[in-house]
């Protein structure tokens, strides 16, 4: 998401600037595979030393990117194969899905992936599923499914293999920059993220890993996480703070907050459960 594609930067009385010839029209950039390179000491037997990801040439809601975020909590899960191993997972606004596929080979017991509901990204997450690991399409541990935050809570609820309908795990990983979404994915949290009582366990967690890409902006960014404490009543974890380098090396603001990637852990207060 540069600069040049925020919703939030006013680009009016430029268009006509630089108009095409009528009935000129581009080709869409070509699809491309990104291959992610797990770190040796993580690997267990049997398991993929790499992943790959499919990517859209192209898209209008940032899905043909694999975001640093998503690449820093995906070795994070994968230093912490305790967060998934035999938990359900559900992740918000997938897009390249790496988080998810991490989980899946580090033995969750059901992944559903979900982003907007709009054709071509879902057929491409279902893409790069069966490109590493087809058989959990088929056997039903890994599902992908159109998901818009906070609406139509209950047809995600089904998919998960507990009888409370909420998920042990919730995966958010470069969602926040996007504001005006905020109440969604709030609701999405609060309703799908097991609390503590249901099923087995102490209750769910949530991880939340994003990069402030719009540094002016990044109160308005933090304002999620906040509301997570004050609306929801979740315990905020700061767990990851790792600068990786800007995504977009022309975008404005100071590239050092640009390049640096936070994540929090969000759970249910409570006094017998800390993760370590």
């Amino acid at each position: 998401m540069s600069a040049a594609e925020s919703s939030d930067t006013e680009d009016a009385g430029f268009d006509s600037m630089f108009q095409e010839p009528e009935g000129f029209c581009l080709p869409p950039p070509e699809e491309k595979i990104e291959v992610f390179e797990r770190h040796a000491e993580f690997v267990e037997q049997d398991s993929p030393n790499e992943l790959r990801v499919n990517l859209l040439g192209t898209h209008p809601l940032w899905g043909h990117y694999l975001w640093n975020a998503a690449k820093i909590f995906a070795n994070y899960l994968d230093s912490h194969k305790d967060i998934v191993r035999g938990r359900s997972v559900l992740e918000l606004g997938a897009a390249g899905a790496l988080p998810s596929l991490v989980a899946a080979i580090n033995g969750a017991s059901r992944v559903v992936i979900t982003d907007y509901p709009d054709l071509d990204l879902v057929g491409n997450i279902r893409k790069t599923v069966s490109m590493n690991m087809p058989e959990k399409l088929d056997d039903g541990s890994v599902m992908v499914e159109g998901y818009k935050w906070g609406y139509d809570i209950e047809r995600i609820q089904m998919m998960s293999p507990d009888s409370s309908r909420t998920f042990d795990v919730l995966i958010l990983c470069d969602l926040v920059f996007n504001h005006s979404e905020h109440g969604g994915l709030l609701r999405s949290v609060g309703e799908l993220m097991k609390k503590p009582g249901q099923g087995s366990g102490c209750g769910g967690e949530a991880y939340v890993f994003f990069t402030h890409h719009r540094p002016w902006l990044a109160k308005k960014d933090m304002e999620f996480i906040e509301r997570t404490q004050s609306e929801l009543g979740l315990e905020v974890t700061r767990i990851v703070e790792q600068y990786t380098g800007a995504m977009f090396e022309d975008d404005p603001g100071d590239e050092r907050v640009r390049g640096t990637v936070h994540g929090f852990r969000l759970s249910y207060p409570q006094e017998d459960f800390v993760r370590k």
